[in-house]
């Protein structure tokens, strides 16, 4: 305990034996910097302040029991308002009531259990370290609060969004008091901004979950008085973490920020409704190219080997925040290797595809050229989507095309033809020559009766996917697409909504999209004029039929007598023939047999029964 904060405490008891020099004596004495702080903060009388320095004497000095039973004359032998008001100078009685700084701010506690002067009074503990400069987090906050890591650097356009955090801190009044309503990015770098704008108003940052805010609103309120007096004492702002409450949630969290007087940051990934006023709001910045390539730069500036030319092929493919590339380069470090711009590219993979695990089906693409039988044409078509996706940093940006164009400079294509001709193989060996992740969604899941759900659905895919530009199979696109029907009622406009909006997104896509479809001729021909590429999957022919069933049976697979050309008689879809091919395979095995044209005719029998077909005489001639 210094000396200052020892004086005050004999002077305050002094006057509990009516020892005290004099009013003169009394103001002499210097008042305990942490508590004039606490004055200055909570408006404190100085009646208020000796009440505090009355309840820390009965921590700090032995004698206090016996002095405050000497005081009352009753045997009390600890503080009460009765002997404040009696010992203590310039006493006024509304320090007693519940809206009065010492109890608004639960400075001090009663013992309820007694009558309201006569009761008990206890110096909240975090108070008393407070006052014997010890600070630390409340306890009854562990838990709920925690303090948000500082970014060792961040780009200017973040800087910037943190400036203007800081300056509505500034400027609050009571329209807009002290709340910020952070939005967009990821979760990190809204935490990273508001740490920047917290720290340059001297400040720390917390952050809670907006689902640890209580429903029950006198637990509400407890806890939102006990954050406000913290926030002061600290001093401190808080990051309230929105995701997507459910409505009780969202109706606790906005209680919680309305009653909130201290510097506060909502964060969430879109803007969040509210009857009540939310302040001002920033949005994450976008990261323009010449700020990605920086990052990139700035990561990879001790790794060896990669070069200006790796870094730009970085900076064309992904578009991740600070942090994220900071982590990908950390990975690379730790498993240094003979590739460091492979093990970069894999990085980038790696954390961009954390997103969209839980909105698709990853494929992890090991198909080839070779393993896709094709006419030329269509061969010729999927070879030129891939040098749109890998040239268009070259075409957009050094070429400024995107500067004349502006607008579509997605690639989109739209896969044509019926199950099991290979629409998913070829998007698999196109995302195999470009080193991408394939992620397959099922339009059927993503669409909803529900009014706007399916377009935020959609919107979830692609903000995740934008990170790393993946390649985006959407599977069964009839389940979205149609012919325009007339707008009859507000069902059918909104269902052409869902397809301008998916379509948009996909124009404006910096990865590669791809939708599959059964059905190309239902297709609205306004909608297949804003795809960039329509690829047409036949049924194959018997010479394609011969060289699929050469590629799906494996070498080292054990056959005999087992003949391409004849199983090429079967008229099946190249999926059908990989069924059948496994089929067989499994039969053969049962059997401790090599895999024989037998197998193939059981195996093929079954998979005619599924596609409700017989198998002709035509099919299986030449077979015995």
């Amino acid at each position: 305990m210094s000396e200052v904060m020892s004086q005050a405490v004999r002077a305050v008891l002094d006057r509990l034996d009516g020892h005290a020099e004099g009013q003169a004596a009394e103001e002499a004495l210097p008042c305990p910097e942490a508590l004039e702080a606490l004055g200055d903060c909570f408006g404190l009388s100085g009646f208020e302040r000796d009440v505090l320095l009355l309840c820390a004497a009965m921590e700090l000095d032995a004698t206090t029991a016996s002095r405050c039973a000497a005081a009352s004359g009753s045997g009390l032998a600890h503080p009460t308002f009765s002997l404040a008001l009696a010992a203590l100078h310039e006493p006024h009685w509304s320090a007693l009531a519940p809206v009065s700084p010492l109890r608004r701010w639960r400075l001090v506690e009663l013992d309820e259990q007694a009558g309201l002067t006569s009761a008990r009074l206890r110096i909240d503990e975090r108070i008393l370290h407070f006052l014997l400069n010890a600070p630390y987090l409340d306890v009854r906050l562990h838990g709920l609060v925690r303090r948000t890591p500082a970014p060792d650097r961040l780009p200017p356009a973040y800087e910037q969004a943190a400036e203007r955090i800081a300056s509505s801190w500034a400027d609050g009044d009571a329209d807009s008091p002290l709340r910020v309503e952070l939005v967009g990015g990821d979760a990190r770098s809204r935490s990273d901004i508001a740490t920047a704008a917290a720290s340059a108003c001297d400040l720390a940052l917390y952050a809670m979950d907006a689902s640890d805010v209580p429903s029950d609103p006198a637990e509400r309120d407890r806890l939102a008085r006990l954050w406000q007096r913290e926030a002061v004492l600290l001093p401190a702002a808080l990051l309230l973490r929105i995701d997507e409450p459910d409505r009780e949630q969202a109706a606790a969290a906005e209680a919680f920020v309305e009653s909130a007087g201290v510097p506060l940051v909502l964060s969430s990934p879109e803007p969040q409704p509210s009857s009540g006023v939310r302040g001002h709001r920033v949005s994450v910045p976008v990261l323009g190219d010449d700020e990605q390539l920086e990052l990139w730069r700035e990561a990879f500036a001790d790794v060896p080997d990669v070069s200006e030319t790796d870094i730009g092929d970085l900076v064309a493919q992904f578009s991740l925040p600070p942090h994220v590339v900071s982590a990908a380069a950390a990975s690379v470090r730790r498993e240094p290797g003979d590739d460091p711009a492979g093990l970069a590219w894999r990085a980038g993979l790696h954390e961009a595809r954390m997103g969209l695990d839980e909105l698709g089906r990853r494929i992890e693409p090991e198909a080839g050229w070779d393993d896709l039988v094709l006419p030329e044409r269509q061969m010729r078509v999927l070879r030129e989507i891939v040098a749109h996706v890998r040239q268009r940093a070259t075409v957009h940006h050094d070429w400024g095309f995107s500067a004349t164009l502006r607008r579509g400079l997605g690639v989109t294509a739209l896969f044509a033809g019926g199950s099991g001709t290979g629409k998913t193989l070829a998007a698999e060996v196109i995302a195999h020559e470009l080193g991408l992740d394939l992620f397959i969604i099922d339009l059927s899941q993503v669409v909803s009766k529900y009014i706007g759900e399916t377009e935020k659905n959609l919107r979830k895919v692609f903000d995740a996917a934008e990170r790393g530009g993946a390649l985006l199979l959407f599977d069964e696109a009839d389940a979205l697409f149609g012919k325009r029907s007339e707008v009859k009622d507000s069902h059918d406009r909104y269902a052409n909504l869902e397809v301008s909006y998916l379509l948009m997104r996909m124009e404006a896509y910096r990865g590669l999209a791809i939708l599959t479809t059964n059905m190309k001729k239902a297709l609205d021909t306004a909608f297949m004029r804003r795809i960039r590429f329509v690829v047409d999957f036949p049924f194959p022919g018997e010479r394609e039929r011969a060289e699929i069933w050469r590629h799906v049976v494996p070498e080292q697979a054990p056959v005999k007598d087992l003949d391409p050309e004849l199983l090429a008689q079967l008229t099946v879809s190249g999926g059908s023939i990989r069924n059948i091919a496994l089929s067989g395979a499994f039969l053969a095995a049962e059997e401790g047999e090599r895999l024989q044209m037998r197998h193939m005719q059981a195996a093929a029998q079954t998979e005619y029964l599924k596609l409700e077909r017989s198998l002709t005489p035509s099919e299986v001639r030449g077979w015995a």
